[in-house]
């Protein structure tokens, strides 16, 4: 019994370690409607994230390989095409609770363009 609890412990603390640190935090999102001129209901969905700042290495001493390490694998949005497509996942994910809170778009919807600035991305879509 006691051998069985000291594995789910380890394997529990094993499994804590292992949880990816989000590579980003969002910092706010907007949900812009309107009516276009055909009576067809559009939406406009922005999501952005809080600036990441950028690793530096010091330049005065010499870098030891954890330091160099840390810094080849730090990812910021507006740099890496992974993230940018997580946060674009995070985004539609985002759509789906507001659309169902706001109670826009009930019978569903299409996104029809995508838009990226430096932190943000934007949906475009309308209403089925």
């Amino acid at each position: 019994m006691k051998r069985l609890l000291i594995l789910l412990l380890s394997s529990f603390i094993v499994a804590c370690t292992s949880v990816p640190e989000e590579a980003f935090e969002v910092e706010k999102q907007t949900l812009h409607k309107r009516t276009n001129d055909k009576g067809e209901s559009e939406f406009a969905f922005i999501v952005t994230v809080k600036a990441t700042p950028r690793m530096e290495l010091a330049k005065n001493k010499p870098v030891s390989k954890k330091e160099l390490k840390e810094f080849a694998e730090f990812k910021r949005v507006e740099e890496s095409p992974e993230l940018k497509l997580a946060l674009e996942e995070s985004a539609v994910e985002l759509l789906e609770q507001t659309l169902k809170e706001e109670s826009y778009c009930q019978v569903g919807y299409n996104i029809d363009n995508v838009y990226w600035r430096q932190r943000s991305v934007q949906l475009r879509g309308h209403c089925l």
